[in-house]
């Protein structure tokens, strides 16, 4: 699945809108309602707009003479890097990837093309579906990873990763019941629990799932997905006295039963008379994706599909707020055969993801500022082990456990396969002992990153902890007490650590910081603030050295660090 051509030319429109002047009219008072009349809908539709969240949006925006916040290119490229990429972008990344004369639609195809942007949103499903090496065969992380992988390269339409997805032993494995499945998966797809009738008759489609364990050929005993052959007489046919177990009739009248294969089904122990999932034929693993086709012929697919990236992307359910977007948007996405792709690139091309979290206040619309969001703890990581070169290994979303392939028990167990397994994945492997790494896992799992799914995914929160876990490591990473990285990525060219510490040595200091951790210049209070720890700095005469490495705490840990 998904070798085959891509669901679009990849070509979406929308990218070069040019930002509408309000009308000419009085816009409404706080908390009046909005009407987009019939001079207002003539006014957005001679706008000549394309993008599909920008024409959704004029009628309760420029339309009625309200105003959007801009935002320069250094701050797009900071957001569109931290949402699409997973972290904070480079200053050569501002400079290259962001150049002020390209053209931003050309900026967000070229994020989406990538391989991180990929990578984020497989992490992201890896959240979602609990990818957990304990609960489930790791083989079937893997291969839901790879689906994920080749939906977000536009390699299959979206309704069709739906239907894989609700009948992948990576979810059937993960939940006990036929009724917990369908819950599950309409949550999922539909955006909301289902009522209880909904839940039974979409359980019916689970009825010939059950859990069970396999041996494995180099790990040993693996927990994974079998197949009942439920709903069938003896030559394999709908059963009149049990099709109604197997029967769905909340959407259509739906049947779905297999025929047994003796010389495919367990015939010993507690999976007797079932079929491991790995046995699974084409036509057989078509059928079983009936739930999915069903809930993806309901409206209510599209709008949750849209408006979770929404959610993603702005930080807040505007689709509830001017449901015209969420109808645009559900329209752009068809119209590129569900090629997920398009659905990003809309909403990182958009005059509302393009603006300014600043300047708002607690009675403005919603819709007339920026996201502001929490970077994920791997986003603040990355971009620390990018920036800084410190020593930091890496998590695998598609293997929570890694330690149980490795290290000198596992090695007697399942030998040399399972740590191939784990040294070839993401995850770092000490060549002499031959264990992983945990630097990373240990400090993300802390901060609610790197989740080992055990019963539940990633926790983003503020508290005193986090605070005080974030702080001494970056006061680790700085060096203040001592170690730390490398000075010389600290101060600019031409600046030596044992420099005597003037005002323009701290400005010059800042500003190369500033501009490695946050992408940007300093503003005039920020040289002031280099001025007078320059002048006030004791014991006296400071060092270039003793201000580097106390204003390379103080930025990456700022709230610029955690917030976008």
């Amino acid at each position: 699945m998904g070798n085959g051509d891509p669901v679009s030319d990849g070509n979406f429109a929308g990218g070069g809108d040019a930002m509408p002047a309000p009308r000419e009219v009085m816009p409404p008072a706080l908390g009046a309602a909005l009407d987009c009349d019939a001079d207002c809908r003539a006014y957005c539709d001679g706008l000549g707009l394309e993008n599909p969240v920008n024409v959704g949006l004029c009628g309760s925006s420029w339309g009625v003479g309200l105003a959007l916040r801009p935002i320069d290119r250094a701050e797009a490229c900071r957001r569109i890097h931290a949402d699409f990429i997973g972290r904070f972008p480079t200053p050569t990344e501002i400079s290259e990837v962001c150049a002020t004369d390209r053209p931003w639609g050309d900026v967000v195809k070229s994020v989406i093309d990538s391989d991180e942007f990929v990578l984020v949103n497989q992490r992201r499903w890896a959240d979602d579906l609990l990818y957990n090496n304990r609960a489930v065969n790791f083989e079937r992380a893997f291969d839901m990873d790879e689906l994920v992988g080749k939906t977000y390269r536009g390699r299959v339409a979206w309704d069709q990763f739906a239907a894989v997805t609700s009948a992948h032993p990576v979810v059937m494995r993960r939940h006990d019941t036929p009724g917990d499945r369908a819950e599950f998966v309409f949550k999922l797809f539909l955006g909301r629990p289902p009522y209880e009738a909904e839940r039974a008759d979409l359980g019916r489609l689970y009825q010939l799932w059950t859990n069970g364990y396999w041996e494995h050929p180099h790990v040993g005993v693996v927990p994974d997905a079998f197949v009942r052959f439920d709903c069938v007489d003896g030559d394999g046919q709908p059963d009149p006295e049990t099709i109604g177990e197997c029967t769905s009739i909340q959407w259509g009248y739906q049947e779905l039963t297999l025929a047994p294969d003796p010389g495919r089904m367990v015939n010993e122990g507690e999976q007797e008379g079932t079929m491991w999932a790995g046995y699974i034929k084409p036509n057989e693993w078509e059928r079983l994706q009936l739930p999915g086709r069903v809930i993806a012929q309901q409206p209510a697919f599209w709008e949750t599909t849209v408006d979770r990236a929404m959610e993603q992307y702005f930080g807040y359910a505007l689709g509830n707020a001017v449901p015209e977007v969420r109808h645009e948007l559900v329209r752009y996405l068809l119209r590129y055969n569900g090629d997920i792709r398009a659905l990003h690139y809309a909403i990182g091309t958009s005059f509302a993801y393009l603006q300014s979290s600043e300047g708002a206040s607690a009675t403005d619309l919603r819709w007339t500022y920026g996201p502001l969001k929490q970077i994920q703890v791997e986003g603040w990581l990355d971009t620390i082990k990018l920036t800084t070169g410190t020593g930091l290994s890496q998590c695998d979303h598609r293997l929570p456990h890694p330690e149980d392939y490795v290290g000198e028990e596992a090695l007697e167990e399942a030998g040399g396969w399972a740590f191939a397994l784990v040294n070839l994945s993401r995850w770092d492997v000490d060549e002499e002992s031959r264990d992983v790494i945990g630097n990373y896992r240990n400090l993300a799992r802390t901060l609610g990153g790197c989740p080992s799914n055990e019963a539940g995914g990633r926790f983003t929160t503020v508290s005193v902890l986090n605070t005080a876990v974030q702080e001494a490591f970056v006061a680790d990473v700085c060096g203040l007490d001592g170690g730390g990285i490398d000075i010389e990525r600290l101060l600019p060219a031409g600046v030596t650590p044992r420099q005597a510490l003037d005002a323009a040595t701290a400005e010059a200091i800042l500003a190369h910081q500033q501009r490695l951790f946050l992408g940007r210049s300093l503003d005039e209070d920020e040289r002031a603030l280099a001025t007078n720890a320059a002048d006030t700095c004791t014991p006296a005469p400071c060092d270039a050295q003793t201000f580097a490495r106390p204003a390379c705490f103080a930025l990456l840990s700022s709230s610029e660090m955690l917030f976008y």
